[in-house]
């Protein structure tokens, strides 16, 4: 009887999202799409699934808010190219007998800019920031499967521009009983505007997604390999540089690939890697890094602490701080 409820529920969420994504014109609020952590950007970027407990991979797939998670909380700064930087804060909350909650903020800065009229007479700066507020909710539903969502109100602003509009992620989290093996599926940004930056303009969705990934822990060896399967919804890549690309390098380009060396407790270095970022990001002359990504990350006294460093292109790259803890440990 469970699992027909399990499986009728994660229908639904499915044909809402499929119904959503079909209808949708085009994309606002893209920040929701960074990544946040610097371990999951050191393995790729935004995974479905993360090989462990870490509260702030709970903007990614809300099903990984797990009891375990109790009294810890997690602050992550990026900083890109062009002073462009974005952050998250979140903490999480165990409520016995009924489920595991997290509040968290999601934003970014991207500077400032020169205003000028017609004639670019200089007429001062002006700022852009957008921001968004997590309210996440988990559940065990059975010893080796949560379900989880998160309902995120979303504000937006550009110089005198103003926009706010209403995201939801839900996701599923299968952990094996041996812990060795974890698999994800999450549904992000399902929602739209409701206010647009015009009272004219037409209000648009948001680049819903859906995600499927699994991490795995080899047996006789620190290493941990986790993939995920994105842009599921927007399968078919036709083009690059108005030539079409194979049917493998489409694949590729819906793949995240990362590996974390973990050779003693409390510490890991990771790699991943991004195909269509590469692809799509790269010179005409050279690849260089683009699409690679990397970091490490350790314990101090009772503090995790990890960087992630991420590629986009020649012109620059991402550098990602995360300080993360449970309050519980000081206690």
């Amino acid at each position: 009887m469970l699992h027909k409820r399990l499986y009728t529920i994660l229908l639904a969420l499915f044909t809402v999202a499929q119904a959503h994504s079909q209808r949708q014109a085009g994309k606002s609020y893209e920040f929701l799409d960074l990544p946040t952590t610097a371990r999951s950007i050191a393995i790729g970027g935004n995974h479905a699934v993360l090989g462990t407990d870490d509260v702030g991979f709970c903007f990614q797939n809300p099903a990984a808010l797990r009891d375990t998670l109790h009294q810890s909380v997690s602050i992550n700064a990026s900083f890109l190219p062009q002073g462009i930087i974005y952050g998250t804060g979140i903490y999480a909350q165990q409520v016995e007998g009924i489920g595991t909650f997290a509040a968290g903020v999601q934003y970014i800065n991207y500077g400032q800019f020169d205003r000028t009229d017609e004639d670019r007479n200089e007429l001062g700066t002006f700022g852009a920031q957008e921001a968004a507020i997590y309210l996440t909710a988990s559940r065990q539903m059975t010893p080796w499967l949560r379900l989880g969502a998160t309902v995120k109100p979303v504000f937006s602003h550009f110089d005198t521009y103003n926009s706010f509009g209403i995201a939801m992620d839900m996701g599923a989290y299968y952990t094996s009983p041996d812990g060795s093996l974890q698999a994800g599926l999450v549904i992000r940004n399902v929602g739209g505007q409701i206010s647009s930056y015009a009272p004219d303009a037409q209000r648009k969705p948001l680049n819903t997604d859906m995600r499927i990934g699994a991490a795995y822990k080899l047996e006789h060896a620190p290493i941990r390999v986790t993939t995920t399967l994105k842009d599921i919804y927007h399968w078919k890549i036709s083009t690059d540089n108005d030539n079409k690309i194979s049917f493998g390098d489409n694949l590729m380009r819906h793949l995240l690939i990362g590996v974390e060396f973990m050779p003693i407790r409390n510490f890991f270095v990771g790699v991943g890697y991004d195909q269509r970022q590469r692809k799509e990001t790269r010179s005409s002359a050279s690849g260089g890094a683009a699409g690679f990504s990397f970091g490490c990350g350790l314990r101090v006294y009772k503090i995790d602490i990890a960087y992630g460093y991420r590629k986009y292109h020649l012109a620059g790259a991402s550098n990602t701080i995360s300080i993360s803890t449970n309050l519980g440990r000081f206690l």
